[in-house]
């Protein structure tokens, strides 16, 4: 049983210290930049923003820690806890438009618990509290269950405060990818060869937004592998501002190992479906160059 292993615990210290100096870039034109999303990836970067048309300038120290909990005898990562803060040490003049100065002091409070009960199914949630209103703003809570290749349901409860405490987003977003033809076992095989050909796959991501009642950005596919060809046909609605969405349909036909013919229906599957797994990927020798964490 889990509870019953000789777990190994690591505790795992980060110190992240920038410090960007001020240039005016208010006379540049800015065409895909925005400003990252708070989570453990942003709070520890060196720029505010995504992009290549601004720079912010920063004097931030970011302080978090990550304790973890291995088997021993399979290296497998059993749970993991984290816990992060940022101090900005002087306000930031660099802003996109129609967006406020951000203001020196402390950040809110990011913590993160991951658990993989058993090989199939594992557990996730990140929360957002702010100590200065005592409140959470933002809660995930998500779970997975992965029994094989190409068998995945991803399922996550986001929601988001106000500094009151006042709801002001609650979304629930599915995504799943399953072969049609073996819904309840059957073939297996290793990552990127498919399961066989001749078989129909499902996979779509499902967001709605239930405080309001409506869907927010929907993925929706099908793929098709006849061994040496395979055909996907994808349907998407993209949310691209406040109340403004994109709707596509995409068709997509590849022969392996040669080409791809149609609208990039494999992009927008890998983008939006969490953890999707291609039916074919090219086997390549790992080189010691790469893979550096």
């Amino acid at each position: 049983r889990v509870i019953d292993r000789n777990w190994t615990q690591t505790l795992e210290p980060r110190v992240f210290y920038v410090d960007t100096p001020y240039r005016n870039q208010n006379y540049l034109p800015n065409y895909d930049s925005g400003g990252n999303a708070f989570n453990f990836a942003s709070i520890f970067s060196e720029n505010s923003f995504g992009g290549h048309d601004r720079i912010s300038d920063s004097k931030m120290l970011t302080v978090g820690a990550t304790s973890r909990f291995i088997d021993p005898d399979t290296g497998a990562e059993g749970a993991r806890f984290g816990l992060a803060q940022r101090l900005r040490m002087r306000d930031q003049l660099v802003t996109l438009p129609s967006e406020a100065t951000a203001q020196a002091g402390f950040s809110d409070i990011l913590a993160a618990a991951s658990l993989n009960l058993t090989q199939q199914w594992s557990l996730d949630t990140t929360l957002q509290y702010d100590q200065k209103t005592n409140n959470l703003l933002r809660r995930v809570v998500g779970g997975r269950y992965n029994p094989g290749s190409y068998r995945l349901i991803n399922a996550a409860l986001r929601t988001e405060n106000n500094t009151a405490g006042e709801p002001v987003s609650q979304q629930i977003d599915i995504g799943w990818q399953w072969p049609l033809h073996d819904l309840w076992g059957g073939a297996d095989s290793t990552s990127g060869r498919g399961l066989g050909e001749g078989r129909w796959y499902s996979v779509s991501r499902v967001n709605y937004d239930y405080l309001n009642k409506k869907p927010v950005e929907s993925i929706i596919g099908f793929e098709y592998d006849a061994g040496c060809w395979l055909g996907r046909v994808v349907t998407e609605r993209l949310q691209v501002a406040e109340g403004l969405a994109r709707q596509r349909l995409l068709f997509q036909l590849e022969f392996v190992g040669f080409s791809r013919v149609g609208t990039n229906a494999l992009g927008s599957l890998r983008t939006n479906v969490p953890r999707y797994q291609p039916l074919r990927q090219p086997m390549m020798t790992p080189s010691r160059f790469g893979n550096y964490d």
